[in-house]
Parts: C-alpha cells; structure tokens; sequence
C-alpha cells in the first residue's frame, strides 16, 4: 500500500471526491483483510460486479490496486486469486522488518519535534477507541501507526525502503488480524510511542524491534499449525 506524501502544505490540499473504482477496492479490501475469502480462492470480476451493480471496468482497477498491495495475485492461466503468502517469504520480511521500522522508531525519537511526538499519541490514542471486534479497522490502524513512525523519522530512503515491503507485510498481517486490539500488542504500542515522546532513540528501537519479532513468532506458530493457515482458529 503506497504511502501518499503531500507535495503542498496541507493546508492547500484539495479533496478528491471517491470515484466508483476507490470504492470498490475499499470494500474488496475490507473483506480481504477479514479474510472473507480463503487463500487461493479466485476472485471474477463479472460476479462481483454484478453483487456491487457497476460495470467491471472499476472492479478490474481494484484487482490491480490490491495486487499492487499484496492482497491479491494474478495467474495467467487460473486469473486473479487470494494471495496466499509462504512462510518463508513472511518470515523473511518480518526480519526485514524488525530491522526497518526499529531504525524508524530510533530516528522519530531523535528527529520528531513535538508537535509530531503529540500526533503519534493522538493517533495511538484514536487506536484504542476504535471497535476491537471490527478486525479490518484494527489492521488499517496498524499499518497507519506504523506509517506514521516511519514518517516521523524524516528519512526518505527508508520511508521508500518499507513503502515497498509492505506489499509483502499486509497479507501476513490477515493472519494475525485478530492480535490487533489485544492487551499485548496496545502496551506494545505504547511502549513505542512513549520511547519516542521522550526522545529515547534506544528504547524506540528496541521496543520496535521487540513489537515485529512478537508478531513473526505468532506468524510461525500459526503456519506450523497449519501451513494453508489464512484464518486463525
């Protein structure tokens, strides 16, 4: 999922009304992160185009889009199908990771200025009012807390450098959607997003990098559980 960085001051932005395509992929991309179909099934355009009443032309721009995500794959012989991602190629990027966003996290706490520091709590704080129940929301604000420490750290390399693996983290991230609101994972959080409201690069770091590896051991258990693992049990 690209991130979006504004070339105007916010202030000059100008909204841009949804078009037919954006919301079809926005609810083709909620039931994939709720894993409403299982990894593998393929997705025809005509069928869902005629459950959503538009043509196909918006549906076929949503399968491209969420290929670009990760979400979905496309065969040349058997058509567009749920990604189903391996294990090795999640454990893979969830290494990458912890290196990644534990670099983020230490550069945000040194570089941040305040009122950034406040954004992320204010984010952190939106988080944890959402509905723990609605699983897809709780996925979305993952991502966007982790975007936003990747911003914060005000390197544009590695902000491309995780851009670019989070087509490989968000399909991972429906096998473990239903860890999002747990106790754990919210204090993990919160142990990030305080070591970066003080300034402590290294405490950042580390409970970044302790927050990815939590999540890639989940990762492994559920594969070695059940290697077409899609949906946790």
């Amino acid at each position: 999922m690209t991130i979006a960085r504004p070339l105007t001051p916010s202030g000059d932005r100008i909204a841009r009304t949804p078009t037919v395509a954006d919301k079809v992929h926005a609810r083709l991309r909620q039931r994939l992160l709720v894993a409403t179909w299982p990894p593998g099934t393929r997705l025809r355009e005509s069928e869902l185009a005629t459950s959503f009443g538009v043509s196909r032309t918006p549906v076929r721009e949503a399968f491209k889009q969420l290929q670009q995500e990760g979400l979905l794959e496309a065969h040349p012989t058997q058509g567009v199908r749920v990604r189903r991602p391996g294990l090795q190629e999640a454990l893979d990027a969830y290494d990458v990771r912890t290196e990644l966003e534990g670099m983020a996290a230490r550069l945000a706490a040194e570089r941040a200025t305040p009122r950034q520091r406040a954004s992320l709590a204010a984010l952190l704080k939106r988080m944890e009012m959402d509905d723990p129940l609605d699983e897809a929301a709780q996925i979305e604000a993952d991502l966007a807390f982790h975007r936003r420490v990747a911003e914060l750290a005000g390197n544009a390399a590695l902000l491309r450098a995780l851009d670019m693996l989070e087509g490989h983290v968000t399909p991972v991230k429906v096998v473990t959607r239903d860890r999002n609101a747990s106790t754990d994972t919210r204090e993990q959080h919160q142990a990030v997003a305080h070591a970066i409201a003080v300034g402590d690069g290294a405490a950042a770091e580390a409970a970044m990098q302790r927050h990815v590896q939590h999540f890639r051991s989940i990762v492994a258990e559920r594969f070695a559980r059940d290697p077409s693992v899609g949906v946790p049990s």
